[in-house]
């Protein structure tokens, strides 16, 4: 078997270009990978345990967590220029437009399930 070159097993720190059409006219939103442990770091933002009265624990949810973490690590740059606090103000409209081009909900725990380990294993 080759020897893997140390490039191959890093994420493409090149954020992608990609357009988006609003009523206001085109948004180019630059979207980037996240890491393994960028991945991790979004669990602590959204992901928390509680007990649940029987003595054992359920996970609690924060779904706007989970958007304000990845819209501010996924989000290389804008054009027109957005500071992340314009990003997490955007119309809703828009918004899901941009949600459309980054990690889901269901694509992050389906990588912890898959394999890699993290805090709800």
């Amino acid at each position: 078997m080759e020897k893997a070159q140390a490039s191959d097993l890093l994420i493409d720190n090149n954020a992608e270009q990609h357009t988006i059409e609003t009523e206001f006219g085109e948004l180019s939103v630059w979207v980037k990978d996240l890491s393994w442990i960028e991945r991790q770091e979004a669990l602590g933002q959204f992901v928390s345990l509680k007990s649940d009265g029987d003595g054992g624990m359920s996970p609690t949810i924060d779904f706007g967590g989970f958007w304000k973490f990845v819209f501010s690590k996924c989000v290389a740059k804008t054009d027109p220029n957005l500071t992340t606090k314009q990003l997490l103000s955007l119309k809703p409209e828009i918004a899901a437009e941009i949600q459309k081009l980054l990690p889901s909900f269901d694509s992050m725990m389906e990588g912890m399930q898959s394999g890699m380990t993290g805090p709800l294993e």
